[in-house]
């Protein structure tokens, strides 16, 4: 359809999950969410060298669970959100140089290109997609969904096995303060996703990325790292900021071993990390895991096992300790998926998942210690 300029896509999921043991409490919970975009390609459409619009927005439902009664520093699934239905992204892309450079503004969901592993896609957890570190570090955890930001994105293509990405952009496009005790996610602050904030700072993104095969098992290699202007509040005393902020880290994407035509073991790992253990509540994070595609013969199917840490800043488990509080330290995660392609359209996906010490070990509101926790869910996905 996008041949003749204009195509529609709409994309339906829906998740029940369940944690029947550790946490604060039992729970059962129910999230979806609906994902309509429209992609124009102007050139198609007008016969002018004019690039791709796009257009997309979503209605997010259910009640959000990981802040309480989990816990945990990153989202359980990576569509859990506050209930809203909103503005997702909007921007204009042009290539440029024969193709080889990629140029995109507008309000952008920068973790389509940044910091993020192929391999990692296939899991559930939200730390799996984009990392813990950069969720707990960066303001409204970080410009994914579905908070997106006004930005610029470039990327060139030097050649089949280089690419160099870049974005500079806003770094709290809903301009809410850091620390929101009642809104801890900050997306009510702009429910419809159409507030516009350039008061606070600016966020640089820049990625390397080398591809090569290594005796026929194709690898992807990324070394990146972001840069923020603006100000960030003290690990140790909330009263306090400090100016600027900034992270490195590293991804592997890389397929092991080929089982025939239909079958592969593919595997990745990410590692993050931040020298400025003052202000960032996740000082470094690791995650990495393995996914076999076309198990039991199923082509489309994909079976994964994942796992990986983020590690609580020492200011703050110097606070907790002031405080009289449990010293927050590490958290760990894990996760044992199943995706079954039962149509071209319709994807559902089993989940286990397992943490230990979440958030690093801390109270809940009533002052008992949280416990490791066992979670149960099921992923089912309709696109058209």
């Amino acid at each position: 359809m996008l041949a003749q300029g204009i195509d529609i896509r709409i994309s339906d999921t829906n998740e029940l999950w369940s944690n029947p043991v550790g946490s604060a409490q039992a729970s059962n919970n129910y999230i979806g969410s609906t994902a309509v975009e429209m992609v124009t390609d102007l050139h198609a459409l007008t016969g002018l060298p004019l690039g791709t619009f796009d257009i997309s927005a979503m209605e997010i439902r259910g009640r959000p669970f990981s802040n309480a009664p989990l816990y945990v520093f990153n989202q359980t699934s990576n569509i859990e959100a506050d209930d809203n239905a909103r503005l997702y992204e909007l921007w204009y892309s042009q290539k440029f140089i024969g193709e080889r450079l990629a140029f995109r503004i507008g309000k952008l969901d920068l973790g389509h290109d940044f910091m993020v592993s192929s391999v990692g896609l296939n899991f559930l957890n939200a730390s799996f997609s984009w990392p813990i570190l950069a969720d707990n570090d960066l303001y409204d955890q970080g410009p994914v969904s579905p908070v997106t930001t006004p930005a610029i994105r470039l990327r060139y293509t030097l050649s089949r096995q280089w690419n160099f990405l870049f974005a500079a952009a806003d770094d709290n496009p809903i301009g809410a303060p850091f620390i929101n005790m009642k809104d801890p996610w900050n997306q009510n602050r702009d429910p419809s996703g159409t507030r516009f904030n350039f008061n606070t700072g600016a966020l640089f993104f820049g990625e390397v990325h080398y591809r090569r095969q290594i005796s026929g098992r194709q690898g992807t290699y990324k070394l990146g790292g972001y840069f923020d202007t603006g100000r960030f509040p003290d690990q140790s005393d909330f009263r306090k900021s400090h100016k600027t902020n900034w992270a490195i880290y590293g991804i592997v994407d890389q397929t092991l071993q080929h089982f025939g035509r239909k079958t592969e073991l593919d595997a990745f790992v990410r590692g993050n990390w931040t020298g400025d253990t003052d202000r960032n509540q996740i000082v470094y994070a690791i995650d990495g895991g393995i996914a076999l595609k076309g198990p039991f013969g199923r082509t489309d199917d994909v079976l994964g096992l994942g796992a990986g840490l983020g590690a609580a800043s020492p200011y703050l488990a110097q606070a907790d300790r002031r405080s009289g509080l449990p010293m927050q330290g590490t958290e760990y995660h894990l996760e044992l998926t199943y995706q079954i392609q039962a149509t071209p359209w319709f994807m559902l996906q089993p989940d286990i998942q397992g943490i230990v010490s979440p958030s690093g070990g801390v109270l809940d509101s009533k002052g008992q210690r949280v416990h490791d926790e066992a979670i149960f869910g099921l992923h089912g996905n309709v696109t058209f």
